[in-house]
């Protein structure tokens, strides 16, 4: 008996002590007392609706309806031209574009993105439609087929929380991979734009262009030239008076929908008497209201399965981009699972519609921004007016010249192509990096979109891999350091013993930075700063009251935190927060997207506290220095003069802590933002 006693008992320590057991055990307490209210919480952000409507100022209204319905026009020449490049019939772009507004008067978290049809994703769809149609199965079938199993995917992550996954798509792969998108997107367009039918793929466009060059027609290249001049003069136009006068600014934004106008007016009186003998190629729009919805084919959505992990992060990417870029303008931020969880709806929904996929478009949110939107209602009218224009308007877009579409197209896909000098940002910043996006515009360019984005993205996980599997060390022996001092760059190990003064904030990375992590250790130290700090009421940066308060979500969510973490922020009417350390004594490497995440890390905590926020470096060692220098961060000294934009490095995190330092700097106007 004695023994199983002793038995029992070396097994009841061994459990007692197991560091597993009891770090298990220290996990299940917590989330056990915190699951009823979290998942209330989790249900109540599936319907943000509830949160904003209460809200809801009945003043902002006539704001909304103008938003709406010019965002609905211009939606209409957009869905149709992205129809053509995804080489379906034209008017499933309309099918495509009611639905994502109305869904996103519900479940949205932005006021101004613009969900519906893109450029990208039309020639994502296009290059599935021409590998599947040669089995039978019909474009809208397979484009809708497509959307549905992209909702699914974009449904799961979302639910899930999963959205960190699109994190291993770098910025340079990321905007290589765009750049060669929109190359053969407006390649694809010559075409329709001169009369010539050509084959699909950069080098057989290039080649048939110059080899048929003799059989242009000359009214369809009329049509397309002076659609592009007159494109391009209006966008000048906005440019330069856009700013000092509201109609002129209106009439830029609204451009396409101009060109649409004048030239189906123009195709209508030309043609119209002509029979099946037409001057130049119309679109034939060919609408009665909505379809019915139908049920997919099960064969052909295993067919699509594994082709729409390119469309879905070419989507995601692109929404969850635009809606944080004007998110952070308006000074609020979007919930991006939930974005992902509206993303999966509306697809798997629409798609029953014979919609193609679709998802946040920039120009459409730019131009609902600039109309001054106040809430998510804007949307109710746009999905109404693309409803009304397929009952009602549908028969005046079957004139519009297919060479119009091609200009508009054309014109979308031109700003979506990065300049020279970012890649040469990159070529400065990192090799790596500029190699990534060399690969995601290259290879993207001269075999498909699939295969252009896993390369790229294949190469720089591997490199990260590499990176893991071959660290760099130091040794030192009596041989080394005889004769020689040899300098050995040193880390600062977290501290517990830190005085940390109410007017700072100490951020102690501990490990690299890459384009993995970079974000969500950015959004999490936002958050904990935004926990931890009031601003001062007339610290913060200007924006119009009625257009900051009318999501109080965010807010909502750091008093949640603050209640359960038993926190008291400070309030910085009377100690404001005055210098956020960031401690690199772990970190030996960063890339081109850490330093990125890092400038918008200033930029949004900026917007919060103000704009005298200062940034202090602790620990730097060379190569991560270089890295910045590199990409043209300005450090200065303390105690030197230098200038309002730049930030000091520090010897010693309690130097950097508790150093006032604020009579060494130039005094300048304006703050100098590093260009993203």
């Amino acid at each position: 008996m004695k023994s199983l006693s002793s038995v029992k008992d070396r097994m009841v320590t061994a459990v007692r002590t197991d560091p597993n057991y009891n770090r298990w055990g220290s996990w299940v307490g917590p989330v056990s007392r915190r699951l009823p209210s979290a998942t209330a919480e989790y249900i109540a952000e599936k319907l943000p609706i509830a949160q904003w409507l209460p809200h809801y100022n009945p003043q902002w209204l006539l704001r909304d309806f103008i938003a709406g319905i010019t965002v609905g026009v211009m939606l209409i020449p957009q869905g149709l031209a992205y129809a053509k490049i995804a080489t379906v019939p034209i008017e499933n772009g309309l099918y495509a574009s009611w639905f994502p507004p109305l869904l996103y008067f519900f479940m949205g978290t932005s006021r101004e993105l613009s969900a519906g049809p893109t450029s990208i994703l039309g020639l994502l769809t296009a290059e599935a439609i021409e590998s599947l149609s040669k089995e039978g199965y019909k474009p809208a079938d397979i484009s809708s087929a497509m959307a549905f199993m992209v909702g699914v995917y974009a449904l799961a992550i979302g639910l899930l929380k999963l959205g960190f996954l699109l994190d291993f798509v770098s910025a340079p792969v990321l905007t290589g991979w765009i750049s060669a998108v929109a190359i053969v997107i407006g390649l694809g367009q010559v075409g329709s734009l001169v009369g010539l039918s050509l084959p699909s793929g950069v080098a057989p466009i290039i080649h048939d262009f110059f080899a048929h060059i003799r059989k242009i027609k000359p009214l369809t290249l009329a049509i397309g030239l002076t659609g592009l001049a007159l494109l391009i003069i209006l966008e000048q136009i906005g440019k330069r008076w856009g700013k000092k006068n509201k109609y002129i600014k209106f009439l830029a934004t609204s451009r396409a929908v101009i060109l649409l106008i004048i030239y189906t007016l123009i195709s209508y009186f030309c043609n119209r008497n002509r029979g099946k003998d037409l001057l130049w190629d119309v679109t034939k729009v060919d609408t009665h209201g909505l379809p019915t919805p139908r049920p997919h084919d099960t064969e052909l959505l295993q067919k699509v399965f594994a082709r729409a992990f390119a469309p879905l992060i070419a989507m995601s990417v692109e929404h969850l981009g635009v809606g944080k870029a004007f998110g952070l303008r308006g000074n609020y931020n979007i919930d991006k699972s939930q974005e992902l969880v509206y993303l999966g709806v509306n697809n798997m929904v629409n798609s029953l519609f014979g919609a193609q996929t679709t998802g946040g478009a920039m120009s459409r949110t730019a131009v609902n921004s600039d109309c001054n939107v106040h809430s998510p209602v804007n949307f109710l009218f746009t999905g109404g007016f693309i409803i009304l224009t397929l009952y009602e308007l549908a028969p005046a877009l079957y004139w519009i010249p297919k060479a119009t579409l091609s200009a508009i197209i054309i014109m979308a896909v031109a700003h979506l192509v990065a300049r020279p000098s970012q890649f040469y940002r990159f070529w400065k910043m990192s090799f790596i990096d500029f190699v990534g996006s060399m690969l995601g515009l290259w290879v993207t360019l001269f075999t498909s979109t699939e295969i252009g984005l896993a390369t790229a993205v294949g190469f720089s996980i591997v490199y990260t891999l590499l990176r893991l599997a071959f660290p760099r060390w130091i040794g030192l022996s009596h041989i080394e350091t005889e004769n020689t001092h040899v300098s050995v760059p040193t880390t600062s190990a977290a501290s517990t013993n830190l005085d940390v003064p109410a007017e700072a904030y100490l951020v102690q990375y501990t490990d690299d930075i890459l384009f993995p992590n970079a974000e969500r250790v950015k959004t999490s130290i936002i958050q904990s700063i935004k926990v931890h700090f009031d601003p001062a009421s007339d610290a913060r940066v200007d924006v119009d009251k009625n257009r900051r308060t009318w999501n109080p979500a965010t807010k909502k969510q750091i008093l949640k935190i603050r209640k359960r973490k038993g926190i008291t922020a400070i309030d910085g009417n009377d100690t404001p927060l005055r210098r956020v350390v960031l401690d690199f004594g772990r970190v030996s490497f960063i890339d081109t997207t850490g330093v990125f995440s890092l400038i918008e890390l200033k930029m949004e905590l900026r917007r919060y506290i103000g704009k005298d926020l200062e940034f202090r470096f602790v620990g730097m060692v060379d190569p991560v220095r270089e890295r910045f220098d590199r990409s043209g961060w300005e450090f200065g000294s303390p105690g030197q003069q230098r200038a309002e934009s730049a930030d000091v490095v520090y010897s010693s995190i309690e130097m950097a802590l508790w150093h006032e330092g604020s009579d060494d700097k130039l005094e300048l106007v304006e703050e100098k933002t590093l260009d993203v």
